[in-house]
């Protein structure tokens, strides 16, 4: 499986995007930091060299060789390519968070109107063993009441999901383009790097 990944400081990797095509290329920052296309496997590989360069350089696999590119320009037209991923990706999780912070509201009103069933049930069976009183009839309207506007509280906060769900898979088919740009970009730069002699080989 071939992800671009952006590795951060105190963060798991966090999948930018998905593209199954094309040989694996890292461009790793330091010890912590990294953008890539390939498997996390590759991530190790790559880093072997940061002793020998250090932090900076563009590590790609061509028809099973190792190569390392070293180009300030090269490694800036990576970040530039990749820079709308990793800010639509931070879109995505503020979006994500929204999304959580819904789910807990809702489970919230659910635990309310489960309380508020019981409560009408206990009522209903107070009536039906003995005579009807005024202020069984006041409660049991309240209760109804009160579940009716759970309900509808619930409903705006589905209809609000829905919205943001909509907008996750707006997001993903956007993704989805970006990195396919993002990798027509580096194959471009590494071909350029090969035909230059710009790549070194270091396997």
């Amino acid at each position: 499986m071939r992800r671009v990944l952006a590795l951060t400081l105190a963060l798991a990797p966090a999948v930018l995007a998905h593209d199954d095509e094309g040989d694996s290329w890292i461009v790793v920052r330091g010890d912590k930091g990294a953008t890539m296309h390939g498997d996390v496997s590759d991530l190790k590989l790559a880093r072997r060299y940061l002793k020998d360069f250090g932090p900076g350089y563009l590590w790609f696999r061509r028809d099973g060789k190792e190569y390392v590119v070293r180009d300030g320009k090269v490694i800036d037209a990576i970040e530039e390519a990749v820079r709308p991923q990793e800010e639509l990706g931070q879109e995505q999780a503020r979006l994500g968070e929204r999304q959580a912070g819904l789910g807990q509201q809702q489970a919230k009103l659910g635990a309310q109107q489960a309380e508020l069933g019981q409560a009408q049930a206990r009522a209903a069976l107070r009536r039906a063993a003995v005579e009807e009183r005024r202020g069984d009839r006041d409660q049991a309207r309240e209760l109804e009441e009160t579940m009716k506007e759970l309900s509808r509280a619930q409903e705006v906060l589905g209809r609000e999901q829905e919205k943001i769900g909509r907008e996750q898979e707006r997001m993903g088919r956007q993704q989805e383009r970006l990195a396919k740009a993002v990798q027509r970009k580096v194959e471009e730069l590494i071909e350029a790097s090969l035909r230059e002699g710009r790549a070194q080989q270091v396997n």
